[in-house]
């Protein structure tokens, strides 16, 4: 092609289409790094949901296992217990429960940075 065949165009506002396109490219990156947020939210709910179920099926087997434990008396009527004078131990707090606390707080962060 020599340079008689090229055609030259003016675009009018040639540097505010510019500025939008740029804008345009800003605004995707906005969406993409906001869709990544939203799937790390995803995973973190769904470990969350694991680890409740986890949970409740160890509790389910500690109650099977203090059932078993228990004698059965024929006849006997259960014994009322006073849980304000007995020493109640609180159950240590799962490791896995505390990494997704912590997770969970991570994402806010992020999605607070993307906010600002």
């Amino acid at each position: 092609m020599s340079e008689d065949d090229q055609l030259y165009v003016r675009v009018d506002g040639y540097k505010v289409l510019l500025q939008d396109l740029e804008a345009v490219r800003q605004i995707i990156q906005n969406v993409e790094e906001a869709a990544e947020v939203l799937r790390q939210v995803r995973e973190v709910k769904e470990k969350t949901i694991d680890t409740v179920y986890e949970n409740i099926d160890r509790m389910n087997e500690k109650l099977d296992d203090i059932e078993m434990e228990v004698p059965e008396v024929e006849g006997e009527v259960p014994q009322q217990v006073d849980l304000n004078t007995q020493n109640i131990q609180e159950p240590e707090i799962d490791d896995s429960v505390e990494e997704l606390h912590s997770e969970l707080q991570n994402l806010q962060s992020e999605l607070s940075d993307l906010n600002n």
